[in-house]
C-alpha cells in the first residue's frame, strides 16, 4: 500500500479516537491525539506532489479527505460547545464558591465558636 494511504488511514484513525476523546472530555488525550495528526499531516505534505495514483485511487483519496474534513468540523462544533458548557459550570462553581465564604464568615472562627458554646451553656 502506498505511503500517503498508509499516513491516512493513520490520520482516519486518529480522527476517530479524537471524536471518542472529545465526547468523553478527556482534553489531555485530544491533546496528544492533535500532536500526533499534527505530525502525519506534515509527512503527508512532505509527499511528492505528481505521485502516480490511478484515477480510482486519486478519487477513494479525495473522498476520504473529504470526510475526514467533514468528521473535524464536527469535532470542532463538539469542542466549543463543551467548552461552552465549561465555562457556564466555572461560572456557576464560582458564584456557588463565593455565597459559600459569605455564608463561612456568619460561623466566625473556631475560637469564637467556642466562646459561642460557653455562653449558651452558661444560659441553659
Amino acid at each position: 500500500m502506498e505511503k500517503r494511504f498508509v499516513l491516512l488511514t493513520a490520520y482516519e484513525d486518529l480522527t476517530a479516537k479524537e471524536t471518542f476523546c472529545i465526547k468523553e472530555a478527556n482534553f489531555d488525550e485530544i491533546q496528544k491525539v492533535q500532536s500526533k495528526k499534527s505530525k502525519i499531516l506534515g509527512e503527508l505534505g512532505s509527499l511528492r506532489e505528481k505521485d502516480r495514483l490511478r484515477t480510482e485511487e486519486k478519487v477513494d483519496f479525495s473522498r476520504r479527505v473529504e470526510a475526514l474534513q467533514k468528521q473535524e468540523q464536527e469535532n470542532e462544533e463538539r469542542l466549543s460547545l463543551l467548552m461552552g458548557q465549561n465555562r457556564a459550570e466555572l461560572r456557576s462553581l464560582s458564584k456557588h464558591a463565593t455565597s459559600v465564604s459569605q455564608i463561612r464568615k456568619a460561623y466566625g472562627s473556631a475560637s469564637s465558636l467556642g466562646s459561642l458554646n460557653r455562653s449558651l451553656t452558661d444560659k441553659a
